[in-house]
């Protein structure tokens, strides 16, 4: 009898542990996924990594509630082949994506979007930056991917995104889904939506229209101009200049309807500076800068503009840092969303950037303070966020110091799903500390056109090195305690043996990425938009 009771415990245990471990398998494979990509994102301007630059308490919210990662790195400063290396954990130079406006082919390879569409589960992308819209080639495995923008500009503020997005969730909070949410709110043009206008034109003495410059929008204005003389006066707010008579903002588009501009004689009679670069105009102007314009009869024209306020460098840090807290703002209605349609504990967040920013660290080629990206390979311009939050994980407030970076960002979520990773993806699960503690160099790259030049960099610890084939040139930098000194260090170490053994890695690296690259010229539409983001000049 004992052992029959015995053998019914044991069967009993058994049978539970069966169903108890299907449960568990079956939970996890119920786990919703959202990838949160910020671009130009900064590590350093988020508050769970430093309370320096900006808070922000609810990307702070998720790190608590999950894992950092103190030492993340992009392998490119731009957009489009960043977010390929993300989805298909490849180098970019592997996956034969360089720059922004080129097309990426996806055909024969695996991203982490079209395994989750094999499980069955519902993929959706909300997109904010033109670079990535459907014609770039980020569409495989998505069942929906929206990158619609308005005709004045090629970007959306995370306000617009999460306006497709929560719609979205209401609808699919039922399903399995994979959501990508593409914020980009601290890429130039830093300016949050909130901002007041800081440009009043007034047409012979009456206000016809008020705009936010900073917001880098092609703007349209109707004209009803009267026979004879016409004055049209340009009032300029700008916070961050308090030189009288200097130059306030510019205009890089400044056009009358066509077809009536030889009707007109305009005259740039007071504050403006004229240069032309390459086949445009930048019009520099002044506080009441007035523009005279003579007409023979009464006509009604429309003035087609885009202009910026010029920044100063402290105004520039100070509107980046204004746009990540906005953009943090909007992370929180996203997570307030999640928790009133009782998802947010089933779903896994991975929060990201795609690259960092230069904010006046280094000097651009022309000697000037650089902001921006792409250029440069230092470490600003690669240092990015990245948080896991999993609401089945017992691990919470975590801080991993180990070096990882984009590629290991796909079979990590592979891992969290229980998933098999593809044998041609590079990266490793980072959730596991084997994988985790193994030597780590991490190779980046840069390309022209977009940048000044190719570039190409590896991070060995204690060493940092990157190399500029073209003007045949090493930089060498080393790190403290994970902090980088910003001193070039190569004259003084260049002879050391561990410094030639990583030139020659270097090297070999930039052949390898330089072999196969060939640069196609971008058509008419593409050049538009890369120039409206300031990609090209």
């Amino acid at each position: 009898m004992a052992k029959y009771k015995k053998f019914i415990y044991l069967t009993f245990i058994g049978t539970f542990s069966i169903l108890f471990l299907n449960y568990c398998s079956s939970r996890e494979l119920k786990l919703n996924v959202i990838l949160i990509t910020l671009d130009t994102q900064r590590a350093d301007y988020i508050s769970a990594y430093t309370l320096d630059n900006a808070l922000t308490p609810n990307i702070d919210f998720l790190a608590r509630n999950g894992i950092l990662f103190e030492n993340c790195y992009s392998l490119i400063p731009i957009t489009l082949p960043s977010h390929a290396s993300l989805f298909y954990s490849k180098p970019p130079y592997k996956l034969n994506i360089y720059n922004n406006g080129e097309i990426f082919n996806g055909e024969g390879k695996k991203s982490l979007v079209e395994i989750f569409k094999e499980k069955g589960y519902l993929s959706s992308a909300f997109i904010s930056l033109g670079v990535l819209s459907k014609r770039c080639g980020l569409t495989n495995g998505f069942d929906n991917y929206h990158d619609e923008f308005p005709s004045s500009r090629w970007y959306l503020n995370a306000d617009e995104i999460n306006s497709k997005v929560f719609p979205w969730l209401e609808k699919n909070k039922d399903r399995k889904f994979f959501l990508w949410i593409h914020y980009s709110d601290p890429h130039d043009p830093y300016a949050p939506p909130y901002l007041p206008p800081d440009l009043k034109i007034y047409l012979n003495n009456k206000l016809v229209g008020e705009f936010c410059l900073k917001k880098y929008q092609v703007e349209k204005l109707k004209l009803h101009l009267r026979k004879g003389e016409n004055i049209l006066e340009f009032r300029v707010i700008n916070e961050f200049i308090n030189k009288p008579n200097a130059f306030l903002a510019r205009f890089d588009i400044f056009e009358f309807s066509s077809g009536i501009t030889d009707k007109l004689k305009i005259d740039y009679s007071r504050g403006w500076r004229i240069r032309k670069k390459k086949d445009k105009r930048i019009l520099t102007f002044k506080n009441n800068s007035i523009l005279k314009i003579y007409s023979s009869k009464s006509y009604e024209v429309e003035l087609t503009f885009r202009g910026k306020t010029n920044l100063s460098s402290y105004g520039s840090r100070l509107m980046y840092k204004k746009e990540v807290e906005y953009m943090d703002k909007e992370i929180g209605k996203l997570i307030n969303k999640l928790k009133q349609l009782n998802l947010f504990n089933k779903v896994s967040i991975i929060l990201v950037g795609d690259h960092g920013e230069g904010l006046g660290e280094y000097k651009s080629a022309w000697g000037g303070l650089h902001f921006g990206h792409i250029h440069f390979l230092y470490n600003v311009y690669l240092k990015v966020p990245l948080v896991i939050y999993n609401p089945y994980s017992e691990k919470k407030n975590i801080k991993i110091s180990e070096p990882v970076t984009l590629l290991d960002v796909a079979p990590t979520i592979l891992k969290l799903m229980r998933w098999k990773k593809p044998k041609e993806m590079e990266g490793r699960d980072i959730l596991n500390s084997t994988e985790l503690k193994k030597n780590l160099e991490i190779y980046s790259e840069t390309y022209a056109p977009e940048s000044y030049y190719n570039r190409f960099s590896i991070i060995s610890y204690p060493w940092y090195l990157i190399f500029t084939p073209k003007k045949k040139e090493f930089e060498l930098f080393k790190f403290i305690k994970n902090t980088l000194d910003t001193k070039d260090l190569y004259s003084q170490y260049k002879n050391r043996k561990e410094v030639k053994n990583l030139e020659k890695k270097l090297i070999e690296f930039s052949k390898k990425a330089l072999k196969n690259r060939v640069v196609k010229p971008y058509d008419k539409e593409t050049l538009r938009m890369l120039k409206s983001l300031g990609y090209l000049k």
